[in-house]
């Protein structure tokens, strides 16, 4: 069975003098159209008296970006596709505010404003609101798409490690690192710079692939709980030992934000300070997605089928005692990660719903002990079954979900 795979591949480029300027000037016309559009919708909603709830498109009337193209000279220097991509991410960013938010929480900068300056959130301060890029905020960023012309997709080329964009006229010098799928098809390609100046690829491939379902051995289904100290606990007993990343950097991590704290606001020293942090959360985030990766591609190798609890990880953050940890983890990103190496292979990817008393449930007599208390770690049934929490609980999600692939 043919299916069609969109994947993300990244490199580092090392752009000319020239083409430095010419990333710069297309960073600041995106940003300057995507403001422009925030700034459109911002005063009509204004006047239609607007403080909460959906945005109705039909009562908004965004003008066209090449309108506003024509009282800047210099934005006819880009690419007109990073203009039109930047309308792209607007339209994206109200239909995000729409589907995904409640419309009317305010964000906790908003609140606390209140509390100490008195003054009152408005629309703008609702959670999910689009809002102005600012350079400040490292919005240096500019999205370029592919066109189909006499046969072929010729605007983005990458070969022999270097990169081919629109308009411009030279091609980019790129540290391939790994090699593109055969046959695919570069859709488009995001250029991007970091706190430190340095800039990246983001290319956007489609490919298609021949999937086979895999007949799946009983023997090869693998339950994983998750776990707050070691990440997941599998079904075979196995425990991943994540290392917590962000709690062995947190003391320099403290100590770079307690300097930062006695800079001048805004001053040379200030914006150097704060770089120093990017850089080290940025280290971490790097980790953390490194060691996913692999885990999640051991993972998706040795068993032909994998089942998790569909919990809600955003709702475990908001308690205090487990919102550290939970971010720390990124379970959520490695449960979409593995899900994707599975269905390459033919494999399946399951999730129990979240209702399900997998820790409650006794493995061996099927009881559910209504007392059961997360600070119990060791499960003890009337029954004379013991076993550790996570790993019953692993064992009953494997069931669980063996019984839903059968």
């Amino acid at each position: 069975m043919d299916k069609v795979i969109y994947r993300g591949y990244k490199f580092k480029i090392i752009p000319t003098k020239e083409q430095k300027e010419f990333f710069l000037q297309s960073f600041g016309c995106a940003r300057k159209i995507y403001n422009h559009y925030v700034d459109e919708l911002y005063n009509q909603l204004e006047k239609s008296c607007y403080e909460n709830g959906l945005i109705k498109r039909e009562n908004i009337k965004i003008s066209n970006y090449t309108e506003f193209k024509r009282n800047y000279d210099y934005m006819k220097n880009v690419d007109a596709q990073c203009l039109a991509s930047a309308k792209i991410d607007f339209n994206n960013a109200i239909t995000k505010f729409n589907k995904e938010y409640d419309k009317k929480t305010y964000t906790k900068k908003s609140r606390n404003r209140e509390k100490t300056l008195g003054i009152k959130p408005t629309f703008k301060d609702l959670k999910g609101m689009p809002s102005f890029r600012s350079i400040k905020k490292n919005d240096f960023s500019y999205r370029t798409y592919n066109s189909y012309y006499n046969g072929k997709w010729s605007n983005i080329i990458l070969e022999n490690q270097l990169l081919k964009l629109p308009k411009l006229k030279t091609v980019v010098k790129v540290k391939q690192h790994r090699s593109l799928p055969t046959n695919s098809i570069i859709k488009n390609c995001t250029i991007s710079m970091d706190n430190k100046g340095v800039f990246y690829a983001s290319l956007c491939v489609e490919y298609v692939i021949d999937i086979v379902p895999k007949q799946i051995n009983k023997a090869k289904i693998l339950g994983l709980d998750y776990s707050q100290k070691d990440f997941y606990v599998d079904s075979e007993g196995k425990k991943s030992n994540y290392p917590h990343y962000y709690r062995k950097s947190e003391e320099k991590l403290k100590r770079l934000q307690r300097n930062l704290s006695r800079k001048t606001l805004k001053s040379k020293n200030w914006y150097k300070q704060r770089q120093k942090i990017t850089t080290l959360q940025k280290h971490i985030a790097n980790q953390r997605m490194d060691w996913i990766h692999k885990e999640s591609r051991n993972i998706a190798d040795k068993y032909d089928a994998v089942i998790v609890e569909d919990i809600n990880l955003c709702n475990m953050a908001q308690c205090l005692k487990l919102g550290k940890n939970i971010h720390d983890n990124g379970f959520g990103m490695f449960r979409v990660f593995i899900k994707y190496k599975l269905e390459e292979q033919g494999k399946q990817f399951v999730k129990v719903d979240k209702w399900f008393p997998s820790s409650k449930l006794c493995n061996c007599c099927g009881t559910i002990k209504e007392d059961l208390q997360l600070s119990d770690r060791w499960y003890k049934c009337e029954c004379g079954y013991e076993n550790d929490r996570d790993y019953n609980a692993a064992l009953n999600i494997r069931d669980c979900g063996t019984r839903l692939i059968a």
